[in-house]
């Protein structure tokens, strides 16, 4: 049987890593390419990508007519929207732009001139006494040529020289937390052994350094860095363009690096063909090799693993309670109950994740990972308990009374008649609820948890490759579900009473 499941995960792997490599985009380029559109009135009606939570299409509103807008995750997807066509153009920042090009050559190119200018800041909840300090001091780094180093610093295509100071100063004033989004390189990316990194970073560790802070440094999506600062769970984020919408609800500081924004579009030029291994074993260095960045997706699979088998287990727990509930026969509890069943099945289990972490826990310093499993152990226990129940509802009633009429207890006859005959019935269906549920986890990057999807769009946004990240990580996810498929198989096996060895009682064997 062990002997079956290893040849079938193998196949399976064999038959998933093939159809990546007949469908990886292999390809080299030229170095020189010709953008496919020339200036930005013959954007005008097309198709343009931006990323989550920036507002950038508000700029580009006053210079092109008539665009349609599409938003994504990061940058790397917007990229890969203009390579495949899925959009006409991309904006963004102008030094992410050109790194963005940089590494895909050949395909994309940009515009020759950019947008608008912009400055960006770092941004405070209203009314923060942190405004105040840090403007000081960027003004002062702004006068004494601090700003001005740290650009050149990491806009340089040396990436060896790109290094974080160590906190080793003293702290008497306590930790800062600052929330940034962490795929937006030179401002902020998550570089050697996963730790973030970049100008943002380096200007914040400087400033909490003369203010007499540590800096705690967490990457969350950039559509959510408002609701952390907002709730308290960061003291500020960014750097982020201001804007009258967004400086009505916070605080924003001085500037920390003029910039312009500028367009990314197709290029004219063919692709040229470099053979598929060698495209492969290219994006598997970037994607795995270079800066270690195994171990963060190592990392994140472990956080994946972590949360799916705390949920999984106290979720069970819960359902089980949930059935006990019902049948204790206090009317109002069995009401709670379809209170709470109803409730966590009719809300989407990423609504409840990010409400939990902003509101609930708002204001209490948890980790992200503790959140996560309560959310998801409420969103199982409220399937696992509906399906128990259901399961142990159809037990026909004859033998739960004939059960009393013998002489059982109420605990005794549900525990040793009615329940081992409908596990049978919902084990099965619990099997793939919880493989469902290891699935479902792929959304808590949402709260700063970086598990193995958001370890892959980490990766998509430092490489700019959309494809491979994205490929390994569905092999990485089938291979475990399958695995994890087979491990409760076993499991539910051992619990099956039918297929135990039956033996007859008082007879010797002669």
């Amino acid at each position: 049987m062990a002997g079956r499941a290893i040849r079938v995960i193998l196949v399976s792997l064999f038959a998933v890593v093939a159809l990546a490599f007949a469908i990886a985009p292999a390809l080299a380029y030229a170095d020189e390419a010709t953008p496919v559109y020339q200036t930005l009135d013959e954007l005008s009606g097309k198709r343009i990508a931006y990323v989550n939570g920036s507002v950038y299409n508000q700029a580009v509103q006053g210079r092109i007519d008539g665009t349609t807008e599409e938003f994504y995750p990061s940058l790397a997807e917007c990229v890969a929207a203009v390579e495949a066509g899925k959009a006409d153009a991309a904006v963004q920042l102008s030094y992410c732009c050109q790194l963005a090009v940089n590494r895909r050559p050949g395909t994309v190119t940009l515009l020759p001139d950019p947008v608008v200018s912009v400055s960006e800041g770092f941004f405070f909840p209203r009314g923060s006494a942190l405004t105040s300090q840090f403007n000081d001091i960027i003004k002062r780094f702004s006068e004494d040529g601090t700003l001005k180093e740290l650009e050149e610093k990491w806009v340089a295509a040396d990436e060896s020289g790109k290094t974080l100071p160590e906190q080793d100063w003293d702290a008497p004033n306590g930790t800062l937390k600052f929330a940034t989004s962490g795929v937006i390189e030179p401002f902020s990316y998550v570089g050697q052994g996963g730790q973030p990194k970049g100008y943002d970073v380096e200007l914040a560790l400087l400033i909490a350094r003369e203010l007499g802070y540590h800096l705690e440094v967490t990457t969350i999506p950039m559509d959510s860095i408002f609701a952390a600062v907002d709730t308290g769970k960061a003291d500020f984020g960014g750097t982020l363009t201001n804007t009258p919408e967004r400086a009505a609800v916070c605080d924003f500081s001085e500037p920390v690096m003029p910039t312009t924004i500028s367009v990314i579009v197709k290029s004219e030029e063919s692709a040229e063909s470099a053979g598929l291994f060698g495209g492969i074993a290219t994006s598997f260095q970037r994607t795995f090799i270079e800066e270690d960045r195994w171990m963060l997706v190592l990392s994140g699979l472990g956080v994946t693993i972590l949360i799916s088998v705390f949920s999984g287990v106290l979720g069970l727990l819960l359902g089980y309670a949930t059935v006990l509930a019902r049948r204790s026969g206090v009317r109002w509890v069995g009401k709670l109950v379809d209170g709470y069943q109803a409730l966590m099945g009719r809300i989407p289990i990423v609504v409840v994740l990010m409400l939990f972490y902003y509101v609930v826990f708002g204001s209490v310093d948890v980790a992200g990972e503790l959140v996560a499993v309560i959310a998801f152990t409420l969103a199982f226990g409220a399937t696992a308990g509906a399906t128990m129940w259901t399961a142990v509802k159809g037990i026909d009633v004859i033998q739960e009374e004939t059960g009393l009429a013998l002489g059982y207890t109420r605990w005794e006859v549900f525990s040793k008649i009615v329940f081992p005959q409908a596990r049978q019935q919902f084990t099965p269906q619990l099997m793939g609820q919880f493989v469902n549920l290891v699935k479902d986890t792929a959304i808590v990057g949402y709260i700063s948890v970086t598990d193995l999807t958001r370890a892959s769009d980490l990766i998509r946004a430092r490489t700019m490759d959309a494809f491979f990240p994205l490929i390994t990580t569905a092999i990485i996810y089938f291979l475990f579900c399958m695995l994890l498929a087979y491990v409760l198989r076993k499991i539910a096996a051992r619990f099956d009473v039918t297929k135990r060895p039956r033996e007859i009682q008082g007879v010797d064997e002669k």
